[in-house]
């Protein structure tokens, strides 16, 4: 029995052990529990957290609570926002976004059909109930103001969360959620308008996963780890909703919501987060900066800007462990750079530079971390004198060359493509394998010389010591040509003006540009092969273009501008900078009003005007045709299988496609005409002055454009039109609906065709 008591103290202790070893967050909701926050339930219940060592308390919204402040002065803390979180973060606060589980925001304003509030303009002097981070998200701010209404002309109220307050008449309207009060006011019989910003062309996330810089910093794996796990716990709450209604049901059912209420939600959600189209929780870079410079438009204060890629966490970032991070604190890194091999390290103006050393600098930059560097002394017994403690490196130009008993090499920072250089009068060479019975040179322990012995055993390659004598013995006819890096081609060419030499072809060898240090350093090569694998193609590029042309011009004295041109030219600056200042403070107002206007009119992907401006046209065309006896159409379009272009080649390529036709209709029109996106893949051309036969013709005109426009998808794209003049006493919903009934026949009877209705 004893043994039996201890046996089981001993299992709870260990099990207490193991609870505590786990990390612990608190997770803040910026609203009452409801499938809003499904996937976070599911993670937590079904485990997913505990499985990456997570201990998640969720909790629920508090009014009193900051949200912001909640994040960024307590440790392991993340939170739920909107899109407030941009003037927060321009505003200097260092809130990281991790996800956004919305793609097209939820947030909306309802009021009662009895209010009698129509449109913006009626929300003058009205009472509107919004928590702090809605009263200043972008997407209702740029509603209101798009239709120059002031904000200080409404009186915003905290918001109570108690729907009754709306319906009872102590607000007038109350920031809402489509997928929730909607529903309910629907199933009471009560009727209702919905403000929903994207009808005004403002679009934005919602439902934004955020926490702190610092927590990121100082736990990027737990950061990881908790946002892989919210996002599996959402997968798995879009696949089974009904199961995940009735854990929420059971479990976190704070408002007494009925099943059916908690499954109309999460069907409305589900299409909003685009789970379908396989990109929940993505934060697209475009679109926050879009929103940034949306807010700076409508006047928030600029306070600190930033760079994008501080605000948006990316997974991919590399992630340092503690032995890592312990070492990367304590020691110092030194490149011992060589100053005569350009154009990877030479001196200029007594300066260090070269393609080493700016990706010394990327790798420092990276890193947060200053790093050294010494140029090498005229011998190692000198280097090797030197006293110090840093970690030692040197660039590696052939890992043949070392002994990897003794040192460790970094995976390569980039490949230098190998070149042939030859005479001016050889052809060019795309291929070694046509060359026979030649003599070619490479210099001395170059990494490919065994290789090209091998492949190409019709060519005699030699080994030499330097570049000048390879190309002396090109001009004197003793070997064919030099391979070399063709940086080191081009700069030898231009430098030592070898007019006689000329780089013939590039090969299918590179050279790797490696890091090399001390066996014992290996902790320090570890952490720099993190960062190099995140190097990216556009890093790269921005190096090496640098150094494509290496070419020294003779410096000469041009003091005489100094003394004479330039103070006249500084006094000439001064009087422009005045008059354009007067001239920037008039257009400063009328540039932010076009902004807000774009906003407002036009479709964010593809410029051309929104659903909402194309119904205010076809409204003021209705207006001049009954007013003046006139007549226009309408043509409605509708691209054939959108779908298959997305599930096969993805969201990018069908973008491509949509922006495209909107580009080849706009050019094709008439300038009196209108092409506005109405949703989707669907667009609609207005035609002012224009019959039903005219408009036909216009588009058959239309079909045989887009049927010819190559648009890289592998196949022909073809679209449906449906055609339909004004007639008299047509309301807007008439005309549109016969567009679409025409649009829907071709669909229904073999696409790529015209029906006039």
């Amino acid at each position: 029995m004893l043994f039996k008591n201890i046996l089981t103290l001993f299992i709870i202790l260990l099990l207490n052990a193991s609870a505590n070893s786990q990390d612990r967050i608190n997770l803040q909701l910026d609203w009452l529990h409801q499938f809003q926050f499904a996937g976070y339930y599911i993670a937590k219940e079904k485990g997913y957290y505990s499985d990456n060592n997570l201990d998640v308390n969720i909790k629920e919204f508090n009014y009193n609570l900051n949200l912001l402040e909640n994040v960024l002065e307590n440790d392991n803390t993340y939170s739920v926002g909107k899109s407030s979180l941009i003037i927060d973060r321009l505003q200097g606060h260092k809130v990281v976004l991790l996800n956004a589980i919305y793609q097209n925001s939820p947030m909306v304003l309802l009021s009662l059909k009895k209010s009698n509030i129509k449109s913006i303009n009626d929300f003058k002097s009205k009472k509107i109930m919004l928590t702090s981070d809605a009263r200043s998200a972008a997407s209702i701010n740029s509603m209101i103001k798009s239709e120059g209404i002031k904000t200080n002309e409404i009186n915003f109220i905290p918001h109570s969360f108690k729907l009754d307050d709306l319906i009872s008449g102590k607000t007038d309207l109350m920031g809402s959620y489509l997928s929730n009060e909607p529903y309910i006011l629907k199933n009471k019989g009560i009727e209702y308008d919905i403000f929903n910003p994207k009808d005004y062309g403002f679009d934005f996330y919602g439902g934004i996963l955020f926490t702190s810089q610092k927590e990121l910093k100082n736990n990027p794996i737990r950061v990881k780890k908790f946002t892989e796990a919210t996002l599996k716990g959402w997968a798995y709450a879009f696949e089974n909703i009904e199961e995940t209604a009735k854990l929420i049901y059971n479990k976190y059912n704070t408002q007494n919501k009925s099943l059916k209420s908690l499954i109309y939600e999460a069907k409305v959600l589900k299409k909003l987060s685009k789970y379908n189209e396989g990109i929940l929780g993505q934060i697209d870079k475009k679109k926050i900066l879009e929103m940034k410079r949306l807010y700076l438009v409508l006047g928030f204060k600029k306070n600190v800007d930033f760079e994008i890629e501080d605000f948006i966490y990316n997974k991919k970032d590399f992630f340092l462990n503690a032995t890592e991070r312990k070492f990367l604190k304590s020691k110092n890194f030194t490149l011992i750079s060589n100053s005569k091999n350009m154009p990877y390290s030479y001196k200029i103006n007594n300066q260090l530079d070269g393609i080493e050393l700016d990706y010394w600098r990327l790798l420092e930059n990276k890193l947060n971390k200053n790093f050294n560097i010494i140029e090498y002394p005229p011998s190692e017994k000198i280097l090797s004198a030197i006293q110090t403690n840093d970690r030692m490196f040197r660039v590696n130009y052939n890992k043949n060359s070392v002994d990897l008993q003794k040192t460790s090499l970094s995976k390569p920072l980039t490949n230098i493509s190998m070149a042939i250089a030859t005479d001016n009068n050889t052809n060019l060479i795309t291929d070694l394998s046509l060359i026979k019975n030649k003599k070619i040179a490479l210099l001395e322990k170059t990494s490919i010389f065994y290789s090209l012995k091998k492949n190409y055993p019709h060519i005699e390659f030699i080994q030499i010591d330097n570049l000048n004598k390879a190309f002396s013995m090109i001009e004197d006819k003793e070997i064919f040509g030099v391979i070399h890096n063709i940086f080191s081609l081009s700069y030898n060419i231009i430098k030592k003006k070898n007019n006689h030499i000329k780089i013939s072809g590039t090969l299918p060898y590179t050279m790797e540009i490696r890091l090399s240090t001390k066996k014992e350093n290996q902790t320090a090569i570890d952490i720099l092969n993190k960062v190099i694998d995140q190097f990216n193609q556009d890093e790269k590029d921005m190096i090496e273009h640098k150094y494509q042309l290496v070419l020294y011009q003779e410096i000469n004295d041009y003091s005489w501008i100094y003394k004479y041109i330039a103070p006249l030219f500084i006094i000439i600056i001064i009087i422009l900078i005045i008059n354009t200042k007067m001239r920037k403070e008039i257009k400063k107002r009328k540039i932010a009003e076009k902004a807000l206007i774009d906003y407002a009119n036009k479709d964010s992907l593809t410029k051309v005007f929104n659903r909402r401006k194309i119904e205010k046209i076809m409204t003021n065309e209705i207006k001049k045709a009954k007013n003046n006896d006139s007549i226009f159409s309408i043509i409605f379009l509708d691209i054939d299988d959108f779908k298959a272009i997305n599930d096969t080649q993805g969201h990018i390529k069908g973008d491509h496609v949509l922006v495209s036709i909107s580009k080849l209709v706009s050019k094709h029109i008439r300038s009196t005409d209108y092409i506005g996106r109405w949703g989707g893949e669907e667009f609609i051309v207005i035609l002012p002055n224009t019959n039903k036969d005219e408009a036909e013709k216009v588009a058959q005109f239309l079909k045989e454009l887009i049927i010819n426009k190559d648009l890289k998808i592998g196949k022909t794209l073809t679209s449906s039109f449906g055609v339909t003049e004004y007639k008299n006493n047509d309301t807007k919903a008439d005309i549109i609906k016969r567009a679409d009934k025409a649009m829907y026949f071709v669909k229904e009877n073999g696409k790529n065709d015209i029906k006039v209705l």
